[in-house]
């Protein structure tokens, strides 16, 4: 079918779309000022309906202008997304589409917009947050156009602009991937949609638990600057604090009882959160507040060295007490898994079933509603907007009468409390042991810096991101057995480049 991608190159496709880049703006001079499109707009619309359906979408835009809103290039988008699979997956040697998007787009391209337009945007003084970010995502996904769309008016970059050539971008790549893995069960039809699907539920359930750790450790950054280095072994103890309450607690009710008595797990997560919030206090009052009094002479090498030995007694603490043999509490709910059930769309195509293990979708729930909760406390009570002023400038809270010292042990307390709620929730869906925080405080520390130092709203993306992110990419790499194994590397690969693009993350911003 090599003559199917032929004509669409001579109809439609990235030579029409720099045409449309040129000719469209230019076409629309004679509009009455009240009338007018801004240039940006227009050469969106020109690469869009260029790229979709070549002179034919051009025309279009020139005669009816008015068409050129939002909604239509949107739709536009998705005509130009789906034509192009289709003539993609017509082709018989797969290496043809790979090196036409490598010479029309692709890494080379995003380093070099990445060089030149940012400088572009200082030169002219221009508005230039964001324009890295817009020009590496533009450089991969279209190529040199993204030169024509920020080079001459050099606009200010919407969040917009940065969804719809991020999502082009990674549409090209899975497409590409679907190209030279015809066989993979995120590609494979009729049920690669059912897979992906099944995968991202899997990364979405499995993220918001990421969330509430990782929030615990924003809150604390938040108020008191410092990155605890003991977060991971507080999830873990939190944990252990809810087994063996559970244990006993069950064993002291059968002998008053004189029948086998279960506690339900969801127990364990308060009794573990009151024990661990306790600890996190008595800590932050022994050994940090020395350094917000003035004490301590190099705070940050302190507060790293400090934490990370906290951390060090409670996992070998742990280690003595508990021994290194692996532990589970008892399920959450009797349901093994909900179920949406397979349905028949046409003939050939069916979507279904997807399943979800029934404990994993109830901790999620309380993780869910710990975190509203936690952003209600701070959005609606005293104490929450004590720590919101304390977090933002320490001084002035204590000339409005909001005592420093009180919110830094609430602070860390708070996130103590948080991480080991995490642990307790998480014990009965997988096996614990002394060192199980290491792992999840690693992804921890990628989730806030996603999300942005700081930022509450923005640790619940970051871990929903970085969920999706390690379940998609261990479902669809092409040697399964390997997957699993590599997936804490999908998601160091999402954070280098965050760190890349958008050092802030998503919600962060800048530090004076």
């Amino acid at each position: 079918m090599e003559s199917v991608f032929t004509s669409w190159l001579l109809f439609a496709g990235p030579l029409w779309a720099a045409i449309g880049l040129y000719v469209l703006p230019r076409s629309q001079g004679k509009l009455k000022r009240d009338e007018a499109i801004s240039q940006t707009r227009l050469q969106i619309a020109g690469l869009i309906a260029g790229f979709a359906l070549g002179p034919i979408g051009l025309g279009l835009f020139y005669l009816l202008p008015n068409l050129i809103r939002r909604a239509t290039l949107i739709l536009g988008i998705l005509i130009a997304v789906f034509i192009a699979s289709q003539v993609l997956a017509r082709v018989s040697d797969p290496n043809v589409p790979s090196i036409m998007w490598l010479l029309l787009a692709g890494p080379l391209w995003a380093a070099l917009a990445s060089y030149f337009i940012p400088r572009h945007y200082h030169d002219v003084d221009a508005d230039d947050d964001n324009a890295l970010t817009a020009a590496a995502l533009g450089g991969f996904a279209i190529g040199p156009l993204i030169f024509g769309l920020m080079w001459k008016h050099s606009p200010k970059i919407s969040r917009d602009w940065m969804i719809a050539l991020g999502s082009l971008g990674a549409w090209q790549i899975y497409t590409i991937f679907a190209i030279h893995n015809p066989s993979n069960p995120c590609v494979a039809s009729p049920y690669h949609v059912t897979y992906l699907t099944q995968q991202t539920a899997n990364g979405v359930v499995i993220g918001t638990i990421y969330s509430l750790m990782a929030v615990g450790l924003t809150l604390i950054y938040s108020v008191q600057g410092i990155i605890s280095f003991a977060h991971g072994q507080l999830y873990m103890i939190g944990g252990y604090f809810s087994y063996y309450f559970l244990l006993h607690g069950a064993n002291i009710l059968g002998d008053l009882t004189g029948a086998e008595v279960a506690i339900n797990p969801i127990w364990g997560i308060p009794v573990a959160a009151v024990i661990v919030f306790a600890i996190g206090a008595a800590f932050e009052r022994a050994f940090l507040k020395p350094m917000h009094d003035g004490l301590i002479e190099r705070v940050a090498e302190y507060a790293i060295l400090i934490t990370f030995g906290f951390g060090f007694f409670l996992e070998y603490t742990t280690l003595a007490i508990a021994g290194p043999f692996p532990q589970r509490a008892d399920r959450f709910i009797e349901i093994r898994r909900f179920t949406l059930q397979r349905m028949q769309i046409t003939d050939e195509f069916a979507f279904g079933p997807i399943n979800i293990i029934g404990d994993r979708v109830f901790a999620m729930v309380i993780g869910i509603v710990l975190i509203f909760a936690l952003l209600y406390f701070l959005q609606r009570t005293w104490i929450g907007r004590g720590l919101r002023a304390t977090s933002q400038d320490k001084q002035a809270a204590a000339v409005a009468g909001i005592n420093p010292t009180n919110m830094n042990t609430l602070s860390f307390g708070l996130g103590s409390m948080l991480g080991a709620m995490s642990g307790a929730a998480l014990i009965p869906i997988f096996a614990w042991v002394p060192w199980v925080g290491a792992e999840m405080v690693g992804r921890s520390y990628v989730i806030v810096v996603l999300g942005g130092l700081g930022s509450v709203p923005g640790a619940l993306v970051g871990g929903i991101v970085v969920g999706i992110v390690e379940a998609l990419g261990a479902g669809c790499y092409p040697d399964p057995s390997k997957g699993a194994a590599y997936k804490e590397a999908f998601a160091l690969v999402i954070f280098a480049l965050v760190l890349l693009l958008k050092p802030t993350g998503l919600f962060g911003r800048e530090q004076n």
